[in-house]
């Protein structure tokens, strides 16, 4: 699965606009089990839904599983155009909120998605809402809640409430309000003010709303609801609706050894429960944001039932797998018999935990746990045999939907998802990628020689004219960038998983 700029860092990160490989169904289930719970089930039927996103994150995991129902219930402006130009069968844009959705809107579902949505609610709707979700999903089904956490986003609330006086005349135009801001906050940076330089965690956090999507980032900054949450508040909201807690969407933050620096990992001895550890984890790593998973229903009691799920899991290589992580100032080598192994027994393929060649059980499931956390293995829903690199000249983008995201892929501020079949989640391009994929798919000319037919396509889908040496020489450097970018090497990649195919 993809990871991109709209995903957490390992400091917190934002409420996610876009796709979000967090939210994916195989990913959710992969948590869970590490976690100690039974996973859902992916063949056909699964009913997965997204209470507050923008809608492109529900279709990019619609056109990747293909065999589930999808939901996006909202607006969801982002979606709309793109099902108009490639329609998705298992996908429905249900308009409204979760409050006032009626009690036949959604069929039971296997998984929620309410990512950042929690903090915008009054606090009995917030109550309302969670029960709400609770009340949607079948019996073990699993729900994800995201939301700024305490400590670490009280920093930001006073710097909010000056923005928002900063920039009240700006409040029609998101862009033009966000940007009043950030341009402040530079100058004040740039005059080395108490309070930046005293919190130097805001100030990286600040800069990061720059390349956020414009709403996206004036929630974070001017939402007027906006209000941030210990880990224990969310979690006795959620258990006054029958909820578990299931762990961290983000892997590491699962694995104590990863989680924390060693320097620290004695002060969360203390902790007796998994909400203690939790809260002191916390306050040890300053979170601005959590994605916490909770299930409805109780966690594996059996030891045999617990590791055969760990052992079900079907793995494989991730690409540009790390030898090192680095965990939030904890830096952490993958190295040595039990990860050579690991890459070795994975080279031919994917397959489950539990038949890795070359690893024991207890090794191969401690192995994979540590590689899921640093991106060296990704969970995948079934084995299939990876799509041949491409032969010829000629490359195609096969599904339909990824070709009418390729095509939008000059307003992408960010980088674009192109959903995968074959790993149930997406790839990551960067938008000269993605602009260069779209004129080689849409001309159907040879990528060796497609310079010419880039700048070409580039300038018709622009508007402009190839007379304008203005427009003509950034789309040639588009052009080259993205041409640089798909080495061999990059492109048996994306066919790899479906993504090319040629």
């Amino acid at each position: 699965m993809g990871q991109t700029s709209f995903e957490p860092t390992r400091d917190g990160g934002f409420a996610p606009a876009g796709a979000s490989a967090l939210h994916a169904p195989v990913h959710l289930n992969a948590v869970a089990v590490i976690n100690g719970f039974l996973p859902r089930s992916l063949d056909s039927g699964f009913a997965w839904a997204d209470f507050c996103g923008d809608g492109l994150d529900a279709a990019i995991h619609a056109a990747a599983n293909p065999q589930g129902q999808f939901f996006a219930v909202g607006p969801a402006h982002r979606a709309r155009a793109l099902i108009s130009e490639a329609p998705l069968d298992n996908l429905a844009l249900v308009p409204g909120n979760l409050a006032d959705l009626a009690d036949d809107a959604l069929p039971p579902l296997d998984f929620a998605v309410f990512d950042g949505g929690f903090v915008a609610l009054a606090e009995d709707a917030r109550t309302a809402a969670v029960k709400r979700i609770a009340e949607m999903l079948k019996p073990g089904g699993i729900a994800l809640i995201g939301y700024h956490a305490l400590p670490g986003f009280a920093a930001m609330m006073p710097l909010r409430d000056v923005l928002h006086s900063l920039t009240a005349d700006h409040d029609r135009v998101a862009a033009v309000r966000v940007r009043a801001a950030i341009d402040w906050l530079a100058a004040a940076d740039a005059a080395e003010t108490g309070f930046l330089a005293d919190h130097p965690g805001v100030r990286r956090r600040l800069a990061a709303c720059a390349d956020l999507d414009p709403d996206v980032a004036a929630a974070e900054l001017f939402g007027p609801l906006l209000k941030p949450f210990h880990f224990a508040q969310v979690e006795a909201t959620a258990k006054g609706a029958r909820l578990a807690f299931a762990g961290n969407a983000e892997v590491f933050l699962n694995l104590a050894d990863l989680a924390l620096p060693p320097s620290t990992r004695r002060l969360a001895q203390a902790a007796k429960t998994r909400t203690a550890f939790e809260t002191l984890r916390d306050a040890l790593r300053n979170p601005f944001y959590r994605r916490d998973l909770y299930v409805k229903g109780a966690p594996i009691s059996g030891e045999a039932t617990f590791w055969k799920g760990h052992d079900d899991l079907i793995v494989g290589l991730a690409p540009d797998a790390p030898e090192a992580v680095d965990f939030g100032g904890n830096l952490v080598r993958f190295t040595g018999f039990t990860f050579d192994a690991l890459r070795h027994g994975l080279a031919d393929g994917p397959c489950r935990v539990g038949d890795i060649p070359g690893l024991i059980p207890e090794l191969a499931r401690d192995a994979v746990r540590a590689g899921l956390a640093a991106g060296i293995v990704r969970v995948l829903p079934e084995i299939v045999a990876a799509a041949p690199p491409p032969q010829g000249e000629i490359l195609t983008v096969p599904l339909a939907f990824n070709r009418a995201i390729l095509k939008t892929a000059l307003r992408f501020a960010t980088p674009v998802p192109l959903a995968s079949p074959l790993t149930g989640g997406f790839a990551i391009l960067s938008r000269a990628e993605a602009l260069v994929l779209d004129a080689v798919a849409a001309t159907g000319c040879p990528f060796t020689d497609a310079e010419a037919a880039v700048v070409a396509h580039l300038n018709a889908t622009a508007g402009t004219h190839a007379s304008d040496p203005g427009a003509d020489a950034t789309f040639r450097a588009v052009a080259r960038e993205g041409l640089d970018a798909l080495t061999p090497e990059r492109l048996a990649i994306l066919a790899r998983d479906g993504v090319i195919a040629g």
